[in-house]
């Protein structure tokens, strides 16, 4: 038997008055036994005396999420570095939530890529320079053997994080300069 034929005998038998526990007992009686639990029977029951008599059962699974996968690629690529704590209480939902919007549309988290320093044209132009006229002086006058070098240990504690964005997966990150090894003296 289908659920919603027991469904519409349980309004009957609560129409008439009967109780849950006698409702299942005549049901489990006339068809089969254990065809109605008497729990099942007393859950319709108070549905139906909240004035609820639809048959149907009610949608089940995870609500419909809030995100916009559109918005939410507008916002990104507005701002990449914008992190994912960020995005959820914009759009009110949780943090997975949105990494698996971020996923859906393509968006990956990528750090910037450090580079040692930020160069002016000026400073590219005496580098290529400089380069150009040692190439030069080692082919008249080898030179290289005559330099003497050493290495010293030191270590610079800098704390400072890399910035992460949401770029897509073929997108390149960013560069950043490194910052200074050396401190600047107050």
């Amino acid at each position: 038997m289908g659920k919603t034929k027991m469904r519409v005998i349980f309004e009957y038998e609560f129409r008439r008055g009967t109780n849950a526990a006698q409702t299942s007992r005549n049901v489990n009686e006339v068809f089969d036994k254990d065809v109605a639990n008497e729990r099942t029977v007393r859950r319709w029951f108070i549905k139906f005396r909240s004035g609820d008599f639809d048959l149907q059962n009610e949608p089940r699974g995870r609500p419909e999420s809030k995100v916009d996968n559109n918005q939410l690629k507008a916002v990104v690529e507005a701002n990449p570095s914008e992190t994912t704590r960020e995005l959820a209480a914009r759009s009110e939902v949780t943090i997975p939530t949105i990494i698996s919007h971020l996923k859906a549309i393509g968006k990956v988290k990528k750090l910037d890529r450090w580079v040692p320093h930020e160069l002016s044209e000026r400073h590219r132009r005496n580098r290529f320079e400089t380069c150009c006229s040692l190439v030069s002086r080692l082919k008249g006058d080898p030179f290289l053997h005559r330099i003497v070098t050493c290495d010293e240990k030191w270590m610079l504690f800098d704390n400072r994080k890399r910035s992460a964005q949401w770029l897509d997966k073929d997108e390149a990150p960013k560069h950043t300069p490194k910052p200074s090894i050396h401190q600047k003296k107050n």
